[in-house]
């Protein structure tokens, strides 16, 4: 398999995405920072926390998220942000990658790079809230 899939064309014009293959085990084991973003909802946005190599590595995915939301320093969009989290968490479930968000975050995390070609992990959890109305299960 190429490390370039051809995506169907769209609009008339023909795109290549490269793909990492994230069973690559030493692509895991870089010294890189962990950025994690906990998104509410279908929000765009979340609260985003970077933890640098060292301090993420033996915790699980879930305490880096209680780290994330336990952040005293945050600004006004920020705190709503936080209070768009903490209402879906009531009866909600933390999701990353559509399956619960718990264990090594490295399992869950892909490789990202900025504009300056540094590469860190990224994690992207959504707390979901289920939907009101309509018929309850049971």
């Amino acid at each position: 398999m190429s490390q370039y899939e051809k995506i169907p064309k769209r609009l008339g014009c023909t795109m290549k995405l490269h793909v990492q293959d994230e069973t690559d085990k030493e692509s895991r084991k870089l010294p890189v920072p962990l950025v994690v973003e906990v998104l509410p909802g279908q929000a765009a946005e979340g609260l985003l926390e970077v933890f640098e190599p060292g301090t993420y590595e033996g915790r699980t995915l879930q305490e880096l998220v209680n780290a994330v939301l336990s952040r005293q320093d945050l600004s006004v969009e920020e705190r709503e942000i936080l209070e768009e989290i903490l209402f879906q968490m009531e009866d909600g479930v933390l999701l990353c990658a559509g399956r619960p968000a718990e264990g090594d975050p490295l399992e869950k995390a892909r490789v990202e790079q900025t504009e300056e070609g540094e590469k860190y992990y990224y994690v992207a959890v959504r707390v979901l809230r289920p939907q009101e109305g309509g018929t309850p299960r049971g």
